[in-house]
């Protein structure tokens, strides 16, 4: 498994915006953190994007 560098909506931590290649400044994108390929919220992210980006990033597992 994958980790990845995210950024959420809010501090609640329950939607992923953005991922990252690594971790970046909190005062420019704040919220951020790492998960795993295989948590259901990078899945429900990845879904959402257009399959022509999807080939870019780590598969969900």
């Amino acid at each position: 498994m994958t980790t990845l560098n995210v950024q959420f909506a809010d501090s609640t931590d329950e939607t992923i915006i953005s991922i990252f290649g690594c971790a970046q400044d909190t005062t420019v994108y704040p919220n951020q953190g790492t998960i795993d390929t295989s948590d259901a919220r990078y899945k429900t992210y990845f879904a959402t994007l257009p399959e022509s980006v999807q080939p870019t990033l780590p598969s969900p597992q």
